[in-house]
């Protein structure tokens, strides 16, 4: 298998994400598309993918088994299975099927077998034909790691850093309220508010207001005892917070941008603050309007990476 490149990668991840056609994918990203592809989401993709003669037959073949051929095994006929909420799976089954003993697939770059991961001594393959059941030729392919964002814990360098904004965070404050002192983090997150508000009405020019975002972070990080977080990307890294499980995550470049132009009230900085109590989840939201409007992000799906 030749190298499967970035690029490649992100074509494929871009076209389950909707901005990049399918039908523009090389063979090599349609087999890992099939691997990606997240069936609950249905099988629309598939009906014009099948159709393709430069499809590898690996790729017909583990489409096949993705599908789940051996659940239409256990119905007496036809008649029975158009009954079920999946016969349209089960027309794509035969189609695939169909194409596949007839030879209309001629690549065999991919192997696939089918036993690695679908069939066992108990599994009903009473009605799929034999050549379905064997291992296609070629190299095998596994599935790809296509996300190039992960999380990780901050270098001491990047803590330095963190430590030196939100020093900065606090002299910001203290040009509006100069008894502020950082020590309750209810009372910082109220005077993070009304500095806001403050600035709101004037030229804050060279002053980096967004260094409020790090004294927000971390009045969250102490409260719920989250933990300081790079979001890695491949383009670049964000600097946030994320708790326990690591399942969400909020990034300091949101909250103050968010409010000192307008967009959202600043009010919106004491809400999420309290909301987050007890949360390890989007599901332990009483209410969600933060991640549709870019305050918290969900990060269950990426890995953990250890200094």
């Amino acid at each position: 298998m030749k190298l499967f490149t970035k690029n490649n990668k992100n074509r494929v991840l871009k076209a389950l994400e909707g901005e990049l056609s399918y039908q523009k994918l090389t063979a090599p990203e349609l087999h890992q598309f099939v691997q990606h592809w997240n069936y609950d989401d249905g099988i629309e993709p598939f009906k014009w993918i099948i159709k393709q003669k430069y499809l590898d037959k690996g790729t017909a073949l583990c489409l096949y088994w993705m599908l789940q051929p051996d659940y239409f095994c256990n119905f007496k006929n036809e008649d029975e299975i158009k009954e079920d909420l999946n016969y349209h799976n089960y027309q794509l089954i035969k189609e695939i099927e169909e194409k596949y003993v007839s030879g209309f697939y001629t690549a065999a770059n991919f192997s696939f077998d089918p036993n690695e991961e679908f069939l066992d001594l108990n599994a009903n393959v009473k009605c799929i034909p034999y050549v379905m059941l064997v291992k296609s030729a070629g190299d095998v392919f596994e599935k790809q790691d296509i996300d190039f964002a992960f999380l990780r814990k901050p270098t001491e360098k990047e803590l330095k850093s963190i430590n030196t904004k939100i020093n900065n965070a606090l002299k910001i404050i203290q040009i509006s309220n100069p008894d502020f002192i950082y020590d309750q983090t209810d009372e910082a997150v109220e005077a993070i508010i009304e500095s806001v508000e403050y600035w709101k009405e004037k030229d804050f020019n060279q002053l980096k207001i967004t260094n409020l975002s790090y004294l927000w972070l971390d009045c969250v990080r102490r409260k719920h005892n989250w933990d300081w977080i790079i979001w890695d990307w491949e383009t670049g890294n964000n600097i946030g917070v994320t708790n326990a499980s690591k399942e969400l995550t909020c990034l300091a470049d949101t909250i103050i941008n968010h409010t000192i132009d307008g967009f959202q009230n600043s009010s919106i900085i004491a809400d999420l603050y309290k909301d987050l109590s007890g949360v390890n989840s989007f599901f332990d939201l009483k209410k969600d309007p933060y991640s549709g409007i870019g305050l918290l992000f969900s990060t269950d799906h990426l890995k953990f990476r250890e200094q």
